[in-house]
């Protein structure tokens, strides 16, 4: 199974909410509070732990660890029986499907996950597509470039204090994938080492 499919590619999961939807135009987007608060959430993270889990098209479910040095560095480690390994470093995206397997790196040029749950994200930086909030839960659409369908991601977090708790990517082929994330806490801070493979 190609890795890619499985993590950066492949999706399944719409996000559902309960409660009234606000509606935001998206000339006020840029001025919403919200907004302001999720990136001051994002620089203020520092270096943490938590839990995913991920669902690809065919409802096949992943769980593991995760880790961020809040410089835009991010490793999951995948639970048994799954072997595998992804670490976003520095622009590129490598990925390791077993530990006796050759690593395979792609790069994150033009897309949002090179900066996520990290001090150099800037939401100036994207175009903001929508942003829907529905009771307790807001969900921003960020993409590189107004025209971009490629590098589309979704970010879902408490409202109106922000806590990550998804994301979602769409590719070029309107393929969908939805991490979700739980039990984030700060830890001490992790050598630049830890997020290399080798």
């Amino acid at each position: 199974m190609n890795i890619i499919k499985t993590f950066f590619v492949t999706f399944i999961i719409l996000i559902l909410f309960t409660a009234n939807s606000q509606s935001k135009e998206l000339d006020s987007i840029s001025n919403n509070d919200w907004l302001i608060s999720l990136e001051q959430y994002f620089f203020s993270l520092g270096t943490v732990k938590g839990e995913f889990t991920q669902i690809d098209q065919i409802g096949n479910i992943a769980k593991g660890i995760f880790y961020s040095n809040g410089k835009g560095s991010i490793r999951f480690e995948y639970s048994a029986p799954s072997e595998m390994l992804i670490i976003i470093n520095k622009g590129i995206f490598a990925i390791k499907e077993k530990r006796d397997s050759k690593v395979n790196y792609y790069s994150l040029e033009d897309s949002p996950l090179a900066n996520l749950l990290s001090k150099e994200l800037a939401l100036d930086d994207f175009h903001i597509n929508s942003l829907e909030i529905k009771g307790r839960v807001a969900t921003i659409e960020l993409r590189t470039k107004k025209s971009s369908l490629r590098n589309s991601i979704f970010i879902t977090a408490d409202y109106p204090q922000p806590i990550l708790r998804q994301w979602k990517i769409i590719d070029t082929q309107k393929k969908e994938t939805t991490v979700f994330f739980s039990k984030i806490k700060s830890i001490n801070s992790i050598m630049d080492s830890f997020f290399e493979i080798k």
